[in-house]
């Protein structure tokens, strides 16, 4: 049966078509951009000390994900290397801020919260100090884009080098809109000829930055690590598991392939009805319970206190947690590492099967294949429950402690920056 969607576009008369597509236009939002991209108003600051700012759009509670959290690690690890001053730059989404995320995440790291400087970007563009001895951090494509012209500005200020921008790439950004204005300034992002130090959340993500083409002045590389807030969970050992799927459910994301999901429960509950009494739970976002066929239905948790999920990854035989993207993504890591045998999917310069035993990862993401694998991982645990508890990680680095190794390094360099631009300007270097 068509929907008066199709009936209108198939049937309708060129005129009234016409209309309709003309009063859609009129309600679509603005292209990202016009928000997203912005100047700064730059004034020169007198203070001689170090400074490293880090530049993200939000800082509010609902926004503080994995992402968030490493990119703060890092700024305030660095900072606190290099006994620089500390400021985070805020866009105007949002002006609500989680003061005790940021002084938990300083204190972790040995930074006293009352150092963290917080500004916001106004609506009438408020002038931004920028000192001599500045860095900024980028968080995603558009801070970055954001910040090119303040580095040009700093740069005219004070002479010398231009400073580099530091980058922290945590996704390949082009591919969170479709071919448009938008995908072409994220990816222009990746593509700038001025000075850009490029911090990599993965080798796979980096391996697939390089694929494209693209190349920053300087790369530095770091793999995904387990959350401190979850060690102890794991630390504590093994628990029986259940007869449990555990679905990471984001029917919003598009990335998280949620459609594909449902269709290959779907699928495995028609083709293998023999696991008819396992239960099938979703966490991630809250969504209405799905059917899955046999009058079966997937209930959603929606997003889990860190104790309740830890307590859910211990319990759980089997997880599902596709990610359309080269970057590997936490869940599945996470599943892998806490017994759960675990279905992924494989993308260009990623394919996860090489990181954990328990990790199966597809070459697609058919109904049939995922009903597949969900039954052969069914079968395994039926025979072996303890099987998952078993596996053996391949990532060195999944369990270390402590800060990121590259970080010395990338302090380091930047003091180097720092000191070169001395010697230039007093005529000794």
């Amino acid at each position: 049966m068509l929907s008066f969607r199709e009936r209108i576009k198939r049937y309708a008369p060129s005129s009234i078509r016409g209309a309709v597509n003309d009063f859609r236009r009129a309600f679509e939002p603005p292209p990202f951009e016009e928000t997203a991209l912005h100047g700064y108003a730059v004034r020169r600051a007198p203070e001689e000390a170090m400074r490293l700012s880090f530049v993200l759009p939000v800082l509010a509670r609902k926004n503080l994900y994995g992402g968030v959290t490493t990119g703060l690690d890092i700024f305030l690890t660095i900072g606190r290397r290099l006994s620089a001053d500390l400021r985070i730059l805020l866009d105007d989404f949002d002006r609500s801020v989680d003061r005790d995320f940021i002084a938990k995440a300083a204190r972790k790291v040995d930074v006293d919260p009352a150092r963290i400087e917080i500004n916001f970007r106004t609506a009438s563009i408020e002038p931004v100090d920028v000192r001599r001895d500045e860095f900024f951090l980028a968080f995603n494509w558009w801070t970055a884009l954001n910040l090119l012209p303040v580095l040009g500005c700093q740069h005219e200020l004070f002479g010398g080098k231009r400073r580099p921008l530091l980058y922290l790439v945590q996704e390949y950004d082009p591919q969170f809109y479709p071919f448009s204005s938008t995908h072409l300034l994220a990816r222009a992002s990746y593509e700038t000829k001025e000075r850009v130090w490029g911090l990599f959340n993965s080798s796979q993500l980096h391996n697939y930055f390089r694929a494209q083409g693209h190349k920053f002045e300087r790369e530095h590389v770091f793999e995904p690590r387990l959350s401190d807030a979850l060690r102890p969970f794991l630390e504590t050992g093994p628990v029986p598991k259940e007869k449990r799927i555990l679905v990471y459910g984001r029917p919003s994301i598009p990335r998280n392939c949620f459609p594909a999901v449902v269709s290959g429960l779907r699928e495995w509950t028609k083709r293998h009805p023999q696991y008819a009494d396992w239960v099938v739970t979703s966490a991630g976002l809250k969504h209405k319970p799905v059917p899955i066929g046999g009058g079966r239905a997937m209930n959603s948790l929606g997003m889990l206190s860190l104790e309740d999920y830890a307590n859910l990854l211990r319990r759980a035989a089997i997880g599902v947690s596709l990610q359309a993207s080269p970057h590997p993504s936490y869940p599945p890591l996470e599943m892998a590492h806490f017994g759960v045998s675990t279905l992924t999917n494989r993308y260009l310069c990623k394919d996860l099967s090489s990181a954990h035993d328990n990790i199966m990862s597809l070459s697609d993401i058919a109904p049939q294949t995922i009903a597949d694998a969900l039954a052969e991982a069914c079968l395994r645990f039926e025979t072996s429950p303890d099987a998952g508890w078993r596996g053996k990680s391949h990532m060195p680095d999944y369990l270390a402690e402590g800060p990121y190794p590259f970080l010395d390094l990338l302090a380091a360099d930047i003091a180097a920056e720092a000191s070169a631009k001395r010697l230039v300007e007093t005529g000794t270097g």
